[in-house]
């Protein structure tokens, strides 16, 4: 099954609308297609984003996901290449370093207040490092030259699962290649 991923960051609601920023182009959505914006920041196949949304009582969840896809504010990767090399990830917050508690685990949040996010030490170097990168491929061909030996495809896997993982917990938003 294909994974789909939401595009963008929240940029808060205007008027009736709620604004999502991708790129430099502004998207406004209704309720429902931003009900459906918010859930898709699961992992998740077309088909389990549908059943959550219905789930949520939102209506018209099929026409809103393909209105969202039309308009690039949701993306599947059918290829997993093609998706990496299309788009980027850019973090949000703060690196508030390692747990004392298990020195492999790194939060993720505002100074403070309890963390957004704790990841593996992979999934923080994607979030700390990965914008650097022009694109989620060229993060996994410099992966291939440095720690783990490898093909950039090799290292896809992970670097997705860590997108995933950083999408699902608000801290980083994916954007397409300028």
């Amino acid at each position: 099954m294909t994974t789909v991923f939401p595009v963008g960051h929240g940029a808060g609601p205007e008027s009736e609308r709620h604004v999502i920023r991708v790129g430099r182009t502004a998207e406004h959505l209704s309720e429902s297609e931003f009900g459906v914006w918010v859930l898709a920041h699961r992992w998740t196949t077309v088909p389990e984003l549908v059943a959550e949304c219905l789930a949520a009582d939102i209506d018209d969840v099929e026409k809103h996901v393909d209105t969202l896809l039309s308009r690039g504010v949701l993306t599947q990767a059918v290829d997993a290449t093609e998706f990496a090399q299309r788009y980027r990830l850019l973090p949000l917050f703060v690196g508030l370093g390692n747990r004392p508690d298990d020195l492999e685990r790194f939060a993720i949040g505002v100074p403070g207040l309890e963390p957004l996010a704790v990841v593996s030490t992979t999934t923080y170097e994607l979030w700390q490092w990965g914008w650097v990168a022009p694109s989620l491929w060229a993060h996994c061909e410099i992966l291939a030259t440095i720690g783990e030996p490898g093909t950039p495809g090799a290292q896809l896997d992970v670097v997705l699962d860590g997108v995933a993982e950083l999408l699902s917990e608000f801290v980083a938003v994916l954007e397409p290649i300028s």
